[in-house]
């Protein structure tokens, strides 16, 4: 994370512990270190090309570096960006890792995952109920360096006042319903500057709730003032 730089990254590997660690490491590291220089080299720049950019780099990252040795074979990542700038949001997409957007009494997915369940949620062949129990549930359809090239979706939203921006792996979204977070939130996201007890109360929920997986959760809040 660079708070100060208004800058947020989630990275879910996989590909066993070692690939996994090692190919989320390298998203994380590649994005933050990609943004910041090209924003500062770069000043005409828009920041959704920074962004895109900055994932592309992380792919070819982890791409050549499990080329180069065989034993990290096959690992790969998902990785959302949150990047707020001069009012706006931009976010950067691959995998089942998301983004929500929450206001009191309201909350909204706003990535759409790279899953299988979900491409047969559109194509109408499982309903939202199967899509939990679906065998296939844990199959993303695009990741962070498993090819040589990858596929980024890229979001953009004017923010408002208070709104709160949540990041996190499947090992939170698939634990905990939307209702649930936006109960969390509702008791602990307003009237305190301290986020830090929303976000463990989001990692507890998840691992009372069954957690079987790695849970990581990034919140950030716009200014009010």
């Amino acid at each position: 994370m660079e708070p100060e730089n208004n800058l947020f990254v989630v990275a879910d590997g996989m590909g066993g512990h070692a690939g996994g660690e090692t190919a989320s490491r390298l998203t994380v590291e590649t994005v933050v270190k990609s943004i910041l220089t090209d924003k500062s080299t770069m000043l005409s720049a828009e920041p959704s090309d920074l962004v895109m950019g900055a994932i592309h780099r992380a792919n070819t990252a982890v791409f050549s570096t499990a080329e180069k040795n065989k034993s990290l074979s096959g690992m790969g990542t998902t990785v959302v960006t949150m990047y707020l700038q001069q009012g706006k949001l931009y976010v950067g997409h691959v995998g089942d890792s998301r983004v929500y957007m929450a206001k009191k009494n309201q909350i909204w997915q706003l990535t759409k995952d790279h899953s299988l369940v979900n491409e047969k949620l559109k194509a109408g062949v499982i309903t939202r109920e199967q899509m939990k129990r679906d065998k296939s549930r844990n199959v993303i359809t695009r990741s962070v360096g498993f090819e040589s090239s990858v596929l980024v979706d890229i979001y953009q939203k004017e923010v408002g006042p208070g709104e709160i921006y949540l990041a996190c792996s499947d090992g939170l979204s698939g634990m905990v319903e939307d209702d649930e977070m936006l109960a969390i939130l509702n008791e602990l996201a307003w009237g305190t500057d301290d986020l830090k007890p929303l976000v463990q109360t989001m990692i507890d929920r998840a691992n009372k709730n069954g957690g079987d997986d790695n849970v990581t959760c990034v919140v950030a809040r716009v200014d009010t003032n």
